[in-house]
């Protein structure tokens, strides 16, 4: 252990995004996002722990913990038991957590697996805390793990390869996504940090409209992991892609334009008519560029806000093209950096970052997270079978998931493209939101893009 912690650098300072995650945890809100896999054929239970340790012992943050270290802060340290929490099952067993749906990284690892399988197909589900990684991260982790597998299972033809790691990027992995470390000029980032905080405490948006009272009770009315998906066939995407080209957007635009639209209308149905107020949807940014292509699994991404009243849906085209300016000057100026450096501005102050986290104030509306292929970010080569990623024995036929929930942020969407189609998967606040409610809140969703598809632009 010894050994292993000083070639990955071990204990490991905390970076302010994952400060921000951590800090951030709650029992009823956890930061932890879940990805959903589902394969034809049978998972080799074997084969799949042993892959899975080696995935592990690729990706170290995975298989740590947040402990008091260096300086009496707190820092990543290796767990003495690397191994998640394994729930293996035959189809049908409820996906359920025993000790409630939080992962306390002081003392458990930052990820949970779910195996069911039967009648020759099997569901993998994963829930990883976002203080260890991100989407990116833990689909770089996943692709290891199934190459791995692979690598167990398979028999002749191309063999899968893991992807190449490098220990030492994740003690740079802090001053990657800052601008006061990049360039150097701390006095116009704070500024920029604060004016940052200003706008999202000034503008700052409605929640989703819960579709009755709260119960009083605060117990779940939808049962764990809670995802509703849709998915558009081949031929329904490719027009959705040509309903962008022909407004001159982007389709990453056109999906955040019809989320606006959705919300408004959701909200306004259980409004008495009443459409005052702001929506704001939350982005998030993958901060890395060429240099991280080796990093192990970690936290890059940062947030961006897109906020407008509600009264901005009454023109269409002026909400898509104001999206399309934003996006741009997003990517462009990497302004994803603003919300890091918010945090770290915060963090200079004892206590600060807690006690503007400890209210039930309203960040975003919703959370909107488009991944685009995520195989694409496999840095891991695997064997292909008309267009489904191949591992030994198993043949990955879908994915889905979503991003975190928070207080007031009581809806998650994830885009998903694999196989040329287009999956938009949708998680709702479980405390105020049945089952049926999330699917009628992603059916507003997709009529919206049906309709915005078959658009004459």
């Amino acid at each position: 252990m010894i050994s292993r912690a000083k070639q990955w650098g071990f204990p490991l300072y905390l970076t302010p995004l994952e400060t921000f995650m951590w800090v951030e945890d709650r029992p009823a809100y956890p930061m932890t996002f879940l990805i959903h896999m589902e394969f034809s054929g049978t998972v080799d239970r074997e084969a799949f722990e042993s892959a899975l340790e080696e995935a592990l012992a690729r990706h170290p943050l995975l298989n740590a913990l947040v402990q008091r270290a260096k300086r009496n802060q707190p820092c990543w340290v290796l767990a003495e038991d690397a191994m998640p929490r394994l729930d293996w099952a035959e189809e049908g067993v409820a996906l359920e957590c025993p000790g409630g749906e939080a992962i306390d990284i002081r003392s458990e690892v930052g990820l949970r697996v779910w195996v069911r399988q039967g009648d020759g197909s099997a569901r993998v589900l994963f829930q990883f805390h976002h203080a260890c990684v991100d989407g990116t991260g833990a689909y770089r982790f996943l692709g290891d793990l199934l190459a791995a597998y692979g690598q167990r299972t398979g028999s002749g033809g191309q063999r899968p390869v893991p992807g190449l790691v490098d220990p030492r990027l994740l003690r740079t992995r802090k001053y990657a996504i800052m601008d006061i470390a990049l360039r150097g000029k701390a006095l116009p980032v704070a500024r920029a940090a604060i004016h940052q905080g200003a706008r999202l405490l000034v503008r700052r948006p409605s929640p989703l409209r819960p579709p009755r009272c709260p119960s009083k009770r605060n117990g779940r009315l939808a049962p764990f992991p809670g995802i509703e998906s849709y998915r558009f066939e081949e031929e329904q995407y490719k027009r959705l892609r040509l309903a962008a080209v022909n407004s001159g957007v982007t389709v990453n635009d056109l999906l955040l334009s019809e989320l606006f639209h959705a919300i408004r209308e959701w909200n306004s149905r259980r409004r008495s008519g009443r459409r005052g107020g702001r929506i704001g949807i939350m982005m998030p940014t993958d901060l890395r560029d060429g240099d991280h292509y080796e990093m192990p699994a970690a936290n890059m991404t940062s947030y961006t806000f897109l906020v407008r009243r509600a009264g901005a849906c009454d023109r269409a085209a002026e909400l898509l093209r104001g999206i399309r300016d934003e996006t741009a000057q997003i990517k462009n100026q990497r302004l994803g950096t603003r919300f890091v450096d918010m945090l770290a501005a915060a963090l200079y102050v004892r206590g600060l970052l807690r006690v503007a986290l400890s209210g039930r104030r309203c960040l975003s509306t919703a959370v909107l997270s488009n991944v685009g292929d995520p195989t694409r970010r496999f840095t891991a080569r695997l064997p292909r079978d008309k267009g489904r990623v191949v591992a030994g024995n198993l043949i990955l036929e879908k994915i889905t998931g979503v991003p975190p929930l928070r207080p007031k942020t009581r809806a998650a969407i994830i885009i998903i493209t694999y196989r040329r189609q287009l999956t938009v998967s949708m998680r709702c606040d479980p405390y105020l939101f049945r089952p049926e409610d999330t699917r009628d809140q992603l059916s507003i969703y997709v009529e919206r893009l049906r309709r915005a598809a078959c658009k004459e632009r």
